[in-house]
């Protein structure tokens, strides 16, 4: 098998100005739906206790933790709008994902 795919021909081919012409709208709807979806990831992450409430009793916002114990660039979280309950918080109160700790995937 692997002389087939050393030798097999790239898929696709590129998009003509008339195609990226077509798009443009398609684009620009993707890019209001990122930018609804971020807004929503914001208001997940500002949900419960207040951060200066939290700096006040000396501790450190989870968002704090996760940056200060997973190499920069690896976290990718995971669930973060998942409310299956809807409550009213707009969240489940958990935080997980995938990320890399000194080397190492961990999730």
């Amino acid at each position: 098998m692997r002389p087939y795919f050393e030798k097999m021909a790239l898929i696709g081919k590129p998009l003509t100005d008339a195609q990226k012409q077509s798009g443009k709208e398609n684009v620009a709807d993707i890019k209001k739906v990122e930018q609804d979806v971020l807004k929503a990831v914001e208001a997940v992450k500002n949900a419960g206790i207040p951060a200066a409430t939290i700096k006040k009793r000396g501790q450190t916002t989870i968002w704090e933790r996760i940056e200060y114990l997973v190499e920069p660039g690896t976290w990718c979280p995971l669930h973060t709008l998942y409310n299956p309950l809807f409550n009213e918080e707009g969240t489940t109160g958990v935080i997980d994902g995938l990320a890399k700790i000194k080397g190492k995937c961990v999730w």
